[in-house]
């Protein structure tokens, strides 16, 4: 698995704070890029800001495909990242409402703090 360098713009865009409106606050940080085999997997560690206070941290890996992979590379314009950096925390937001019962996401995200 090689791993690739997170385009600065991707980076930025991933790394904003979202969440709300019934969703705990959601922080993306530590965030890779690895290709293997034609395919592209973005990891990362979620941080949640729960509601009651709380907070957790889970590490999650998404696989890219489609124009996903083609929003990651460097070449891209700041509409793609911003484009991706959605579907991305569209993704986090599923899993986190549905991790308890059938998460919907290849590799199933585990809690490390």
């Amino acid at each position: 698995m090689e791993e690739l360098t997170v385009p600065a713009g991707l980076q930025s865009a991933l790394s904003e704070k979202f969440g709300g409106a019934g969703d705990p606050g959601f922080l993306l940080s530590e965030i890779s890029l690895h290709e293997s085999e034609g395919k592209l997997t973005l990891s990362m560690q979620a941080s949640v800001a729960l509601r009651s206070g709380g907070r957790e941290k889970w590490a999650i890996s998404l696989e890219l495909s489609g124009s996903d992979t083609d929003a990651a590379r460097p070449d891209r314009p700041t509409e793609a990242y911003r484009w991706l950096a959605l579907m991305v925390q569209a993704n986090v937001i599923e899993w986190w409402h549905t991790r308890g019962t059938a998460p919907n996401i290849p590799e199933i995200p585990h809690r490390i703090a």
